[in-house]
């Protein structure tokens, strides 16, 4: 790992381990920042190893501040193992040998880290050159931490106190029965609990490196959290993809709650690099878009690449059309990987009506031939189609699960087939379905009975309990993505009005 003098404190409420991690020498172009202290931060990275700025310009920017003279630390806040074809086709494992070859110091993990499984990434952490930490995620029998606490890490004399919180929606997020062992604690009296900590094992500055997010559709915000916890020095955050610079959101989308400290976070996909200046006067936090690369960094990206692209860029079809599919559309509206992917499983099925958490479906696929790259990249989840039984009263519940937090985005927004589903977001949540049709046009019943098609994640979300507390009627021995993959192929070319679309109508959009 580089950095010069390091050494590394991971702590669990037990005990203290330091861990001295090496060092590196620099040849300092100038001495123009001696004495200065920067914090390089990502989040949300998702297996975007080099298409925005990449892991190699993160590299690169720590290495020219530390040339200038400046003490360097380097930390993730989570979402870097899943995301992408690549993490995809590893099952996150490609991002072990990138994140160690960057030289991060400490990462606090994501839901998504467990997207494989809770002890599927504990088996990824061992491997990692640096420790995974959070201060709210306790064995649900013994109520011991699940990884250390905190780090105290020295570098030229700083003391560096970071502690990692995770999300409470955590435990709802993930796959059922993946983190079955294990309990998200409450973040608010975790954070009191480690600044405590932290100010007695004698730590200059205090960083809360938390997954957090500041999305109002969530149960608790990392600027709820600042503003209820004395003591930090910076929150730098992810989970919700917000670009922060000096605690303000950059677009002005979210006004955050009133604090003395500073939230920081970059986006997703290393648009930009979150780069903190800690001093005894304050705290400044802007955004990079340095984009010169580190060679060895890159290198390693390259030959991991390399090994994949045969498959990933083979042709599968084509598309005269742009098929709409970005995060932030598909958990607001329909678009039509959405539409694509809930056709595929109720076909594949042999289903009356699909549907399709809109959290799943990531990018859309632009105009020209389609590789499975593509298709990997819109839809990245690994999951497998069940069927299940409900009534058509259950189906309108379902339904107004589903838009109960617009105008707000939520990845429980769905995406449908076979049924066009009138709305009003305007109105009361719970009360606005205003009505639920099948394709042909023929009214839903309401003591009438209708087979569903989704993926394993939705069929045992609480969220959905019509679906969750029934018992599945078949599963396709196939994932949900192969299917989108085959569907694709049939088409062969996509071209203006080949998707059946008007899905899913907001009357207050009118």
């Amino acid at each position: 790992m580089k950095g010069s003098n390091v050494k590394i404190m991971a702590v669990t409420a037990a005990v203290i381990a330091v861990i001295l991690v090496g060092s590196f020498i620099f040849d300092r172009e100038s001495g123009d920042m001696e004495g200065q202290v920067i914090i390089l931060h990502t989040n949300d990275t998702h297996g975007f190893y080099d298409e925005n700025l990449g892991f190699a310009a993160v590299a690169e920017l720590r290495d020219s501040y530390e040339a200038r003279g400046a003490t360097v630390f380097l930390l993730d806040a989570g979402d870097a193992f899943q995301g992408t074809a690549t993490t995809s086709l590893s099952r996150g494992e490609s991002s072990i040998d990138v994140l160690n070859a960057v030289g991060y110091d400490v990462m606090c993990p994501g839901n998504h880290e467990f997207d494989y499984t809770l002890d599927t990434y504990l088996g990824y952490a061992d491997r990692l050159e640096f420790p995974t930490i959070c201060s709210n995620l306790d064995w649900r029998d013994s109520g011991e931490s699940v990884f250390d606490e905190f780090a105290v890490i020295e570098r030229d004399g700083v003391y560096l106190g970071v502690f990692g919180l995770l999300t409470p929606d955590t435990e709802s997020m993930v796959m059922a029965g993946y983190m079955d062992d294990v309990v998200v604690t409450d973040p608010t009296e975790a954070a009191r609990e480690m600044v405590a900590k932290l100010r007695s094992a004698g730590a200059d500055y205090i960083v809360a490196l938390t997954h957090i997010g500041v999305d109002r559709s969530s149960s608790y915000t990392s600027d709820y959290l600042v503003s209820e916890v004395d003591g930090i020095d910076v929150c730098i955050d992810g989970h919700s993809h917000t670009e922060m610079e000096n605690g303000r959101v950059v677009d002005g989308s979210i006004d955050l709650m009133p604090s003395d400290t500073i939230v920081a976070s970059t986006g997703t996909a290393i648009s930009k690099i979150g780069v903190v200046e800690l001093s005894d006067s304050g705290v400044t936090a802007t955004l990079s878009d340095s984009q010169d690369r580190d060679r060895e960094v890159q290198g390693v990206i390259d030959d991991l690449r390399s090994g994949m692209e045969g498959y990933l860029s083979e042709k599968i079809g084509s598309t005269e059309i742009t098929l709409t599919g970005e995060r932030t559309q598909s958990r607001l509206g329909e678009v039509l990987v959405g539409d694509l992917a809930a056709d595929s499983m109720r076909e594949s099925a042999g289903a009356d009506v699909a549907i399709v958490n809109g959290g799943t479906i990531r990018l859309e696929i632009p105009v020209g031939d389609i590789t499975i790259g593509d298709a990997y990249g819109a839809y990245p989840f690994d999951n497998y189609v069940q069927v299940k039984t409900v009534t058509g009263s259950e189906l309108y519940d379902i339904m107004e699960t589903s838009v109960g937090w617009l105008p707000g985005a939520a990845g429980s927004y769905l995406q449908v087939s076979g049924m066009v589903v009138t709305y009003d977001s305007s109105r009361e949540s719970g009360d606005r379905v205003i009505g639920i049709t099948l394709s042909d046009g023929t009214p839903i019943g309401l003591s009438e009975t209708y087979a569903v098609a989704s993926n394993d994640y939705i069929m045992s979300s609480s969220d959905y309990p019509a679906l969750s507390e029934k018992d599945v009627e078949s599963t396709l021995d196939v994932m949900a993505r192969d299917l989108l993959i085959a569907h694709i192929t049939e088409m062969g070319t996509i071209s203006e009005g080949d998707i059946l679309t008007g899905r899913l109508i907001d009357q207050s959009a009118i």
